[in-house]
Formats: C-alpha cells, sequence, structure tokens
C-alpha cells in the first residue's frame, strides 16, 4: 500500500474570488508539478476563479449543481460525501473554516465504507467564538475531532488556539503561501511631497474597519503632514465616500476603487495600515513587507506576530483607537528606516514553493498514518 499522498481532493463550495480559493489554487498547481494527481470537487463552478485552474487539474461539479445560499452546505455535505466515496482519494483537502460544516457527513461516508481516505482541514481564521453562544458553538466544534484527520493552522496562534479547544488533534503550523510579482521588485520610493504616504488595502466590508483607517489618518493629520490612499470596494464603498467628505479629509484621502495589485501603489507608500477586527493571515501585509513598507495593524491576526518580529517591520497596536494607531504611525514617521532586504528577509518562507512543499510532507504522514 502506498504511504504517499498522490490523489488529492479539494472540496469547496464555488471558485469565487476569495483568499481561501485563490490559495487553494495556487497550492493545486505546485502539488500538480510535483507529481502529485490533485482535482476539485464543487457545488458549482461559477465565481469567476475556474479559468485560473491549469489543465492538468481536475474539476467536477456536482450534478445537480449547489448554489451557495444560508443552508446551501448541509446540502453540499451529503452530495460531496456520496462522490468521495466512489473518488476514494487519499486526502479529501477542506481549504477553510467556510467548510467545516461538509467535515461530518464526509467523515461518517468514509468510515461507512470503509475506504483509508483521510481528512485535512485548513483553519483559515480564529475558530474560538465568543460572546453568549460561545458554550454551545464550542460543542458543536468539538464535534468534528474525531471527523478530521488533521488541522493546518495558518500561523501558531491558531495552532495553540485549536490544540486547546480539540485536544490530541494533529495540528500543524502551515502558512500560506503568498505570491509577489518577482518580475517587478521596485524598491520603494517615498512619494516625495513632504507629507506621510499611509496605504490601505481592502474590501470596504465591517471585518476590515475602513471607517478605523479614516479616523485615524483624521488623528494623524493633526500632528503631521500625511495622505491616505485607499485600495477597494465593497458594500460600505457610498458609507467611505461621505464619510471622506463630512469628515474634512477630502484633501488627505484618496479611494481610486479596486486595483489589479498594489505593488505599484506600495513603491510610493511609507507605511501599510491594517484596521480589521480579525484576519486569518493579511497577504497584503506580506507585500508590503516584501517592498520595504513597514505595517502599522491592529491586532486582528496571530500571523502578524509570526513575520513582524523586528521593530523595523512596524507596530502591531493592542487598542482599536484611532489615535494609538496614529501614534504608531508617528513612530514610523521619526524611526530609522530598514536596512535594504531587511523586511523582505522575514518572508523567505512563505515562498509557494516551500509552503506547498510543507503541505505534501502533512499529507504524506496523514496517510502514512491510515
Amino acid at each position: 500500500m502506498s504511504h504517499t499522498a498522490n490523489r488529492i481532493l479539494i472540496c469547496c463550495h464555488d471558485f469565487s474570488r476569495g483568499g481561501t480559493e485563490r490559495i487553494a489554487i495556487g497550492l493545486a498547481h505546485h502539488w500538480v508539478a510535483q507529481g502529485r494527481e490533485v482535482s476539485f470537487l464543487c457545488g458549482t463552478t461559477t465565481g469567476g476563479l475556474r479559468e485560473t485552474l491549469d489543465t492538468n487539474i481536475g474539476v467536477e461539479e456536482l450534478n445537480p449543481p449547489i448554489h451557495r445560499s444560508l443552508l446551501s452546505r448541509f446540502a453540499l455535505g451529503k452530495a460531496m460525501a456520496k462522490r468521495i466515496v466512489e473518488i476514494a482519494p487519499d486526502i479529501v483537502f477542506l481549504p477553510g473554516n467556510f467548510h467545516l460544516q461538509l467535515c461530518l457527513p464526509i467523515s461518517e461516508a468514509i468510515r461507512r465504507s470503509g475506504i483509508k481516505t483521510r481528512i485535512a482541514f485548513k483553519l483559515s481564521n480564529p475558530l474560538t467564538p465568543h460572546g453568549p453562544w460561545a458554550p454551545l458553538l464550542k460543542a458543536i466544534i468539538r464535534r468534528h475531532r474525531d471527523c478530521i484527520d488533521g488541522v493546518a493552522a495558518m500561523n501558531t496562534g491558531l495552532a495553540r488556539e485549536v490544540t486547546a479547544l480539540l485536544p490530541g488533534m494533529n495540528v500543524r503550523t502551515l502558512f500560506d503561501p503568498v505570491y509577489l510579482n518577482h518580475e517587478t521588485p521596485a524598491p520603494h520610493t517615498a512619494a516625495g511631497d513632504g507629507r506621510f504616504h499611509v496605504l490601505w488595502a481592502g474590501r470596504f466590508e465591517k471585518q476590515k474597519d475602513v471607517m478605523l483607517a479614516l479616523r485615524t489618518i483624521q488623528a494623524l493629520a493633526k500632528r503631521a503632514p500625511c495622505h491616505l490612499t485607499l485600495l477597494g470596494t465593497g458594500r460600505q464603498q457610498r458609507a467611505v465616500e461621505k464619510a471622506i467628505q463630512t469628515m474634512g479629509l477630502a484633501d488627505i484621502v484618496t479611494a481610486p476603487g479596486h486595483v489589479p495589485g498594489i505593488d505599484g501603489w506600495l513603491q510610493n507608500a511609507d507605511a501599510l495600515l491594517v484596521t480589521s477586527h480579525y484576519e486569518g493571515g493579511p497577504a497584503v501585509a506580506v507585500e508590503a513587507l516584501a517592498h520595504g513598507v513597514p505595517v502599522v495593524s491592529t491586532d486582528c491576526s496571530h500571523f502578524l506576530h509570526d513575520i513582524m518580529t523586528i521593530p523595523e517591520a512596524g507596530r502591531i497596536v493592542s487598542s482599536r483607537d484611532p489615535q494609538a494607531l496614529a501614534g504608531a504611525l508617528l513612530d514610523l514617521r521619526t524611526a530609522p528606516p530598514a536596512a535594504s532586504g531587511q523586511l523582505a528577509g522575514l518572508i523567505t518562507r512563505l515562498e509557494p514553493d516551500i509552503c506547498a512543499h510543507a503541505y505534501l510532507a502533512w499529507f504524506d504522514s496523514l496517510v502514512e498514518d491510515a
């Protein structure tokens, strides 16, 4: 019997343009290049990212297709479980928290069938719930302990969290790969107008808290000449545009909308600002460091503590007070700049080849234990 994960099946609801889907596709490309057989099983192939898949990667849409809805994952889990038993891959890879609900029906089907398929689940965001419903939600999550063979945590903090919640679980810290534009590694250059240029990039959604970015630049403007560029769009776009006007920020805030890449914008930035409530691993922070741009962020991700390990990398601010974030930006404005290549050196372990090989080694170990 082979002890290598030769046949890898990635389960996802669709090909939406989210970070979870993009990373799964990127990893799949590397795994195929290493001689593994990789395919996707989807509720539907809609969403926009289907066209980015290599032709060597198989894609199967459920028949009939299952589109996203409030309760669609219940139907998705049952339908996928039946098909997985027929395919009998070595590994079923569930690429993020959104797909946790699929574990139970898939696991039950695998056990009944007697196939040796292993279930690998990727923890893409904090798993531990908070608030009045936390005890009930934790109990539900603990039900998954016996139906998952291993959990990949995106950073060391998430690994500690899931280990505490699910004692005895096979947990491995596996970083997401970050795909940088190595063809244009333009060095960091400031805009040269005497202002401190701050860049913010993300969806205009509640999770990202773009309004906090506006309050932060408003606070910073009272202490130093500055400018904020907001890259992105989203449901809060009209509210953001209105806030820029009502807060009197039109002269110091630019919002050009969605851009295909931020490399050029980072060349003219003095700092990147992250204001999210939570993140699995903000790739935009990695891109900033690759360009030698320091980061000021809310304490929204354990991942930032894994990569921002020197003062030159920036500041992680425990408070969501805009004055505190403005103070951290002001610190960077007066701090000595990092040496050439110093910040980029912090993220070498996030190179796609390194991350993809680490996943394959983990998959192989799960199959070896089968």
